[in-house]
C-alpha cells in the first residue's frame, strides 16, 4: 500500500514532488495516524482516533491508557495483534511517550513509538 509520506502532519516534498511512503513505512504512519487523532475530532470518520481524555486526567490510570492505544491500533485493518505497550511518564514536562510493538497480519512486526501530553 501507499500513502502520501507526512512529518508531523505536512506532506513530505523533495525537489517539488510529493514523496510517498510505503511498506512497514506506511503501516506505522496509518497507526500513528490513529493513535495522534482525538476520537470523534473528525467529521469525516468520527471513530477514528482514540480518546484523548484519558491521558489528560489528573490521576492517570495506566490500563485505560492501554485499552486506548490497543484500540487505535486496532483501528488498522492491517494490525493482527499488539505485542507490547510501554508508558515513560517525564511528570515534570507532562509528557508521555508511549511506546509499542505490533504484528501485522502479513507478520511484519513493528515498533514504533507516540507522544502525548498529558495531565
Amino acid at each position: 500500500m501507499q500513502s502520501f509520506k507526512l512529518v508531523e502532519g505536512d506532506l513530505v516534498l523533495e525537489l517539488g514532488e510529493i514523496v510517498m511512503a510505503e511498506g512497514t513505512d506506511e503501516l506505522v504512519q496509518c497507526v500513528k495516524s490513529s493513535l495522534g487523532t482525538n476520537k470523534g475530532e473528525w467529521f469525516l470518520q468520527p471513530e477514528l482516533g482514540i480518546k484523548f481524555r484519558a491521558f489528560l486526567e489528573k490521576n492517570l490510570n495506566e490500563e485505560e491508557m492501554r485499552e486506548q492505544i490497543r484500540q487505535g491500533l486496532f483501528q488498522e485493518p492491517r494490525i493482527k495483534t499488539v505485542d507490547s505497550i510501554k508508558f515513560e511518564h517525564d511528570k515534570p514536562n507532562r509528557i508521555m511517550t508511549v511506546r509499542f510493538s505490533a504484528t501485522a497480519v502479513d507478520g511484519t512486526t513493528i515498533e514504533s513509538e507516540v507522544t502525548q501530553h498529558v495531565g
